[in-house]
């Protein structure tokens, strides 16, 4: 076997060193996977070596070659160190040519073989030769959900491995990994594993607004506020498409019929967390759901189901929208609360001064009329008849 190797060494070194004229008739790969294909595995393994010399862009065909032996032989890998030294051999080189026609075998090779340090330098090699491959996308997204429910199970996948799949991911930066790479945070592994997925949701390509929005809406109600939570503070949406996620979710939940107590108060919950948004970037294009959220909670308030608490912070949220249908709209409330205390029904002071300092602040004249009626109702507190004052003055100017 030794004579063997030496000799097949021997030719190659003779023609890598005087086969110039010979090799710009016949070419030099060919020759080097048809000694491949006929050696014994140590001699493969010099002609590898041998091959260390060559463009390894050039060269590809042969480490595709060598990934398929190991691969043909992946029951014999964890007893023979050399075919582990082929494998790892061959991945490095494959990386060093971005030899992308091996992805598909590199990626069946992870699949055989279970040793954790060459899993993470094949997907790092994947995540570069492996994003113009739909199947290997296909694959590692799968091989991720699929450590989820293992680690939901109360299993212990490779947080190693595991890790370095999500950075492949990233490095794909294909769309269809969103709802895995999100699953990946909110399932709280550790912070290494956390903080690769969160890289990865920054480096992904398509509309996130979008990616985000199908996300909440694929997953039950119950579960959609701690998502939301994670999509405003994974750092990969800017305020503006902060904005415009709240005002879906808005709309979305707004729509939400149900007769589960529990499921009541979910969607009411989540409706304020989004109207936050909207409120604190004053975010107008949002006026219409802005206005509905409005009217539930006036509805919600009116039937005792919630405090003046959340009723204060939606009379503030359509203030915050600042142009004309948002002083239409508590214009319309404040007669509604004038009409209730002309027939003796009392007013919460707060809710009141609240309606009349928005009005005030949005400063529209239409609500004048509605200002200056309220001052004459003897039934509200001073306090309210001169705050009134103060903001008709200030929408008539």
């Amino acid at each position: 076997m030794k004579t063997r190797v030496r000799y097949t060494v021997f030719l190659l070194s003779f023609f890598l060193l005087f086969g110039g004229g010979l090799y710009a008739q016949n070419d030099r790969l060919e020759m080097f996977q048809s000694n491949f294909a006929s050696a014994n595995l140590q001699t493969k393994m010099e002609i590898l070596r041998a091959a260390g010399a060559e463009d390894p862009a050039r060269f590809g065909p042969l480490y595709r070659q060598a990934i398929e032996h190991v691969i043909n032989n992946s029951g014999r890998i964890t007893g023979e160190s050399m075919l582990r030294e082929m494998a790892m051999l061959a991945t490095n080189r494959i990386d060093d040519g971005s030899y992308s026609p091996a992805a598909a075998d590199l990626w069946r090779l992870f699949q055989d073989h279970g040793e954790t340090s060459f899993r993470i330098r094949a997907l790092e090699v994947l995540g570069n030769v492996g994003s113009g491959n739909p199947d290997v996308v296909e694959g590692v997204i799968d091989w991720v959900r699929r450590q989820h429910v293992v680690s939901e199970g109360g299993g212990r996948p490779d947080l190693q491995v595991l890790a370095a799949a999500v950075d492949t991911l990233g490095e794909f930066g294909d769309s269809r990994a969103f709802a895995v790479l999100i699953d990946t945070v909110l399932l709280q592994y550790p912070g290494f594993v956390t903080a690769s997925a969160r890289r990865s949701l920054a480096g992904l390509e398509g509309d996130v607004v979008a990616l985000s929005l199908s996300s909440l809406r694929s997953r039950p109600l119950l579960e959609r506020r701690p998502l939301f939570s994670l999509l405003l503070t994974a750092g990969f949406l800017d305020e503006g498409e902060q904005r415009e996620l709240s005002r879906e979710l808005l709309a979305d939940t707004l729509n939400v019929s149900t007769s589960d107590l529990r499921a009541q108060e979910e969607a009411r919950q989540i409706r304020f967390a989004a109207a936050q948004i909207l409120r604190d970037g004053r975010y107008d294009p949002a006026t219409p759901q802005v206005i509905r959220h409005f009217n539930q909670t006036v509805l919600e308030f009116e039937r005792g189901r919630i405090s003046s608490g959340p009723l204060l912070e939606a009379v503030a949220t359509v203030g915050a929208m600042g142009n004309e249908d948002a002083a239409q709209r508590l214009t319309q409330y404040l007669d509604l609360l004038n009409t209730y205390t002309e027939s003796d029904r009392p007013q919460d002071t707060q809710i009141m001064l609240a309606v009349i300092g928005n009005l005030e602040t949005l400063g529209s004249p239409i609500a004048y009329n509605s200002l200056f009626y309220t001052t004459m109702l003897e039934n509200y507190p001073r306090t309210v008849r001169e705050r009134a004052r103060q903001a008709a003055m200030a929408v008539a100017r």
